[in-house]
């Protein structure tokens, strides 16, 4: 059950780059990301308050919640929203791919240990990818590569926001998740703030038909629930495990931009994302072989 919901949250997190494209054509990203999780901190008020246990976190839990809560929600979306500003949301969800490769380094630097030689060639290979992504369009500056700058440093607050979810294995599932979606929204707030005084955005677009439902899918489904089924796949299957299924999201996510906004990627972004994968999957394997050695 849990390897099922984490399939269903990356299909929703696949579509979640087309939305997010759709919606920062109006919004601007740090505002989206605000209103995204005050709908998802809603959601998941009403889930804990209709649940018969509210278990509380002790003050360790609750630590790594708010850690939890500024890597994986606040910067995250402050920088993936920006990066899929300026990019594709199939160039996006490639190089999010590549969020593996940051487990990978993070937790050898926590663990104070180094992984094998040919992990590290592994995601060597997997960087090359990253580079024929950014570099699709020529070397020559552009705005592309302002956004995929903006996803990978997304990608590496998603390793962060890993570490500290390993942490809380022992915590409630919706209790802790609601914890990081308050602390997130909290930290957003400044931000948008700042944005808002700069951009000065006209918000009642938020009422048009087609961006409110755009809003309730993010919030509700990507965000409200999705961390909920994601932060229990972490929990049940292990962060490694659940963090290999995110090369699935550019599958999802490149059909359908191709479908709902008619971009068609250049060939060599398919061969970048192709390296990704391969030295993401084949890392995967090898890093649990790795970890299994250890504890042995």
């Amino acid at each position: 059950m849990a390897l099922f919901l984490a399939l269903i949250t990356i299909f929703f997190w696949g579509i979640s780059f087309v939305a997010t494209k759709v919606v920062v054509k109006e919004i601007p990203p740090i505002t989206l990301a605000t209103f995204r999780f005050l709908i998802s901190l809603v959601v998941l008020k009403i889930v804990v308050q209709a649940s018969s246990k509210k278990p509380k976190l002790s003050k360790e839990e609750r630590k790594n919640a708010i850690l939890a809560g500024f890597w994986g929600i606040t910067m995250y979306f402050i920088f993936e929203n920006m990066g899929v500003k300026f990019t594709t949301p199939s160039q996006a969800s490639l190089l999010i791919s590549s969020v593996p490769i940051f487990t990978i380094i993070i937790q050898d630097i926590q663990r104070k240990r180094t992984s094998s030689l040919k992990l590290y060639l592994l995601s060597f290979l997997s960087l090359t990818g990253v580079a024929l992504i950014v570099f699709s369009r020529g070397l020559i500056f552009n705005y592309s590569m302002v956004g995929d700058a903006f996803i990978l440093i997304a990608a590496f607050s998603w390793g962060m926001y890993t570490l500290y979810v390993d942490k809380l294995e022992k915590a409630d599932n919706i209790v802790s998740t609601l914890a990081m979606t308050k602390w997130g929204f909290i930290f957003l707030i400044p931000f948008s703030t700042i944005e808002y005084l700069i951009v000065k955005p006209h918000l009642s677009y938020v009422f048009r038909p087609d961006i409110l439902l755009w809003f309730l899918f993010l919030g509700v489904l990507c965000s409200g629930l999705g961390y909920v089924t994601w932060n229990h796949g972490i929990k049940t299957l292990g962060s490694r495990t659940t963090n290999n299924l995110l090369y699935l999201i550019p599958v999802v996510s490149v059909a359908a931009d191709s479908l709902m906004l008619k971009n068609s990627p250049p060939f060599i972004v398919y061969i970048g994302g192709a390296l990704i994968m391969f030295g993401v999957i084949r890392g995967e394997k090898l890093a649990r072989r790795e970890d299994l050695t250890v504890s042995d």
